[in-house]
Order: structure tokens, then C-alpha cells, then sequence
């Protein structure tokens, strides 16, 4: 007689964990697919890499393996010094970085990895090029970086195995003649089908960053690299400046489509032309006359100042008020708020959708998203509540999971993935 009631009370007691079960995992979700902590196995065949900076910029490298988790304290971590902790980008497993250790190693890095720390791996100077130097490794034995002190309108090679320049590509015959300053290459180096497309200024260059153009409009050269000739010289009137900062790289080639886009950021004093994002689409190489995405239709005055394209979407930000980079004081301080909404827009719809259940992004962090195994990756810094952290976002699906968080270790300057 004494069984029954036992037998009672223990499926009673399971049918109640089982339902609280239940209860908490549907608490857990959204109709977004948000999981508002990401307690999935964390991944062992890979490698996180961490720029955490602190507020003048510097910081470090670190390498988290085996001893990585949803919340990173990186206090008892190994890491590199940085001067300046922004730039990273791994190519082919290998990490790369603008400057070096030094705030005056002008140049590029190139960094391995042993016993769980970073460490210098060769070094390519260009002393007179400041926070200018833009490059990109597209193999071991193929890179392209931009160095004033040799000629603004040439474009340097090198071999990013042992970080030695290795010959030059001269787009000199594009000088107006008559421009004070001339550059091919300082803003953008991209690499599809055999050519590369270079960036081409003419303008005045004063004590700010942007070069003020001579014209209103953005050219972009095309270079066979298989005949080593200049096949043309593509142009879209209005828009000026095509990026922001050698360590900001703003062009981005859809993984899917191929099409080439590129951010015009205006000028960032008057944000008159204002900001958009112009396409060559795949297998041409012009500027598509029929496609632009104008900040405007979004919200204005602003700009586009992040770009990420997958698969005929395009990832950035979009500020949630009317925003200028020089006003209110110091400039970039009030623009570095907790304002900026990471957005996915249709390029054939055009139309905006804030990517939900990611806190919106101060700016301090200049990193843009990457793909990597089915999932595109965001860096978040928001002052308010202070987090510092990474999302991954699924395309297919629109969830959106935490990757993780610094706890008490500064901002994410940058984050990159390397496999084992």
C-alpha cells in the first residue's frame, strides 16, 4: 500500500521538472531565434582572437584556445602589446595587422602563433605613410600595400611569406597634371578575377584626413594582372572619398554574387555629397549606373562608416539620430555614442532591417563583419551598458546568439577566427 503513493509523487515530481523544462526553453527564445545566452559547446577546432584596447587606443593581441568562454576576462591571458590596437585580419589562417608594436612601426605585421601567444613574424615599413597604409594579402605569396613615400600613384607588391616588397604597379599615367595631391590605392586594394581595383584621388590634401577632391565625383582603375596593364578607369559622379581610414577598409565583395561594393563616405566636416554605397556587379567593371544606397533614405545627416556584402545583403550600421562626426566639440566624440544599429539592407529592395537582439555599437571599434562557417560575426561596444562583445548572426534564419563578452578587459577593438 505504501508504493502507490510513492509511485504518485514521483511522476508528479517528473511530470513538473519536465514541464519547468520546457517552460525555460521556450523562455529562452524569441521569434527571432535570439538565445539570450549562447550555451552552446564552445568550438575546440578554433582559435578566437581578441583585440581588447583601452581609451588611448593601445591594448593587445590575445589567443584564446582551449581556455576560451562565453565571458572572457582576459587578466591572466598572454598577449602582444599594441601601440594601437585596431587592423587585424586573418587571410589564409595568418594574422595581419596594420603597424606595429610601436606607435612609430608604420607598416604592416605579420604575427604567428605559439603556446598560445602572438608574437612578431616579419615587418614591412613605410615610415611616411602615418595611419595611411593600406594593404591587402590575397596568398602566401601575394600582397599589394600603398606607400606615400614612393609615389602616391603606385601600388606596391610584396610576399606576405617573408614580408619583402617585391616590385610595383605604376598608375602614374592617371595624373590630371594639375592635382596637388594624387593617390591610387590608399583607400582601396580588392582582388576579383585576375584584377584589381584600385581607388584613384585627385584633390587637395590639407591637415585633416580627407583629401577635399577636385571634382565631385569617385574613380576606381582596373588592373589586369594577368596582361599588367591598366583596362580602364570607371567613375560615378557626386559621391567623394571612397573610405575612411587604411586600418577601416570600407569595399566589401559579396561571397555569393560577386559583386564588388564600395562606401563613398562623402565629407565627413559637411556630409554634403552625402554618404552611399555604389556596386560593380560581377564581371564588369564599371560602376552599375542603375545602383546606389543613399544615406538619406535611412537617416541623414549621417553616414555609412561599415560594410559587409553576403549573398545580395548588405551589413552595416545606420545611427538611430541625425549624427556628424565634427560636431559637439572634439570631433568623433559625440559621434562615438551608443547610436549605431547594425542593419541588414536588400540591394534589390533597398529596404533597411535592424538586425535585432545586438546592442547598438559606439564606434570605437572599426571592424567589419565576417562570414565565417555559416554565420556572419559583429563586434558590439556599448558604453551604457557596458558590454564589449561579439554576435553571430545566421542569414538563413535571422537568429542572432552572443559569442561572448569581455568581462573587465576594456573595449573589443577587433576579432578574428583562426582554425586549428
Amino acid at each position: 500500500m505504501r508504493k502507490t503513493p510513492f509511485k504518485f509523487i514521483f511522476t508528479t515530481l517528473l511530470s513538473f521538472f519536465l514541464l519547468l523544462s520546457c517552460g525555460n526553453d521556450d523562455d529562452s527564445n524569441t521569434e527571432s531565434g535570439f538565445v539570450s545566452e549562447n550555451t552552446d559547446t564552445l568550438p575546440q577546432d578554433e582559435t578566437w582572437i581578441i583585440f581588447n584596447g583601452t581609451e588611448n587606443w593601445s591594448g593587445g593581441i590575445y589567443a584564446l584556445g582551449s581556455n576560451k568562454s562565453r565571458e572572457i576576462d582576459l587578466s591572466t591571458v598572454a598577449f602582444y602589446q599594441l601601440g594601437y590596437s585596431a587592423g587585424g585580419r586573418v587571410i589564409n589562417n595568418v594574422l595581419y595587422k596594420k603597424d606595429g608594436s610601436l606607435s612609430s612601426n608604420i607598416g604592416v605585421s605579420k604575427y604567428k602563433l605559439e603556446s598560445g601567444k602572438f608574437s612578431a613574424d616579419g615587418f614591412l615599413s613605410t615610415p611616411n605613410n602615418t595611419y595611411e597604409t593600406n594593404f591587402l594579402v590575397v596568398s602566401s605569396s601575394e600582397g599589394y600595400y600603398w606607400d606615400l613615400s614612393v609615389g602616391g600613384l603606385k601600388v606596391q607588391k610584396f610576399n606576405p611569406s617573408t614580408m619583402q616588397r617585391t616590385g610595383e604597379i605604376d598608375f602614374t599615367s592617371l595624373s590630371d597634371g594639375t592635382s596637388p595631391y594624387e593617390a591610387a590605392g590608399q583607400l582601396i586594394l580588392a582582388k576579383r578575377d585576375n584584377k584589381l581595383y584600385v581607388d584613384v584621388q585627385h584633390g587637395t590634401r590639407t591637415t585633416a584626413w580627407q583629401v577635399t577632391p577636385k571634382e565631385a565625383k569617385v574613380e576606381i582603375a582596373v588592373y589586369d594582372l594577368a596582361t599588367n596593364t591598366i583596362e580602364g578607369v570607371t567613375q560615378y559622379a557626386g559621391p567623394s572619398n571612397l573610405g575612411l581610414f587604411a586600418d577601416h577598409v570600407l569595399w566589401s565583395i559579396d561571397e555569393v554574387t560577386k559583386d564588388l561594393y564600395v562606401v563613398a563616405i562623402g565629407n565627413m566636416r559637411t556630409q554634403t555629397p552625402e554618404s552611399k554605397i555604389l556596386r560593380i556587379k560581377n564581371g564588369e567593371m564599371t560602376f552599375d549606373p542603375n545602383f546606389e544606397l543613399k544615406i538619406s533614405d535611412y537617416q541623414y545627416p549621417s553616414d555609412f562608416n561599415r560594410i559587409f556584402a553576403y549573398n545580395n545583403k548588405i551589413y552595416t550600421t545606420i545611427s538611430s539620430r541625425a549624427t556628424s562626426y565634427y560636431s559637439g566639440g572634439q570631433h568623433g566624440v559625440t559621434y562615438r555614442q551608443d547610436i549605431w544599429y547594425w542593419t541588414e539592407i536588400d540591394v534589390n529592395t533597398k529596404k533597411a532591417k535592424r538586425i535585432n537582439d545586438m546592442l547598438p555599437d559606439n564606434f570605437y571599434s572599426y571592424q567589419n563583419p565576417f562570414y565565417h562557417k555559416g554565420k556572419i560575426y559583429f563586434i558590439s561596444n556599448n558604453t551604457t551598458e557596458n558590454f564589449a562583445g561579439a554576435y553571430e548572426y545566421d542569414p538563413l534564419t535571422g537568429g542572432v546568439k552572443e559569442t561572448f563578452r569581455l568581462k573587465g578587459s576594456g573595449r573589443l577593438m577587433g576579432f578574428n577566427i583562426m582554425t586549428n
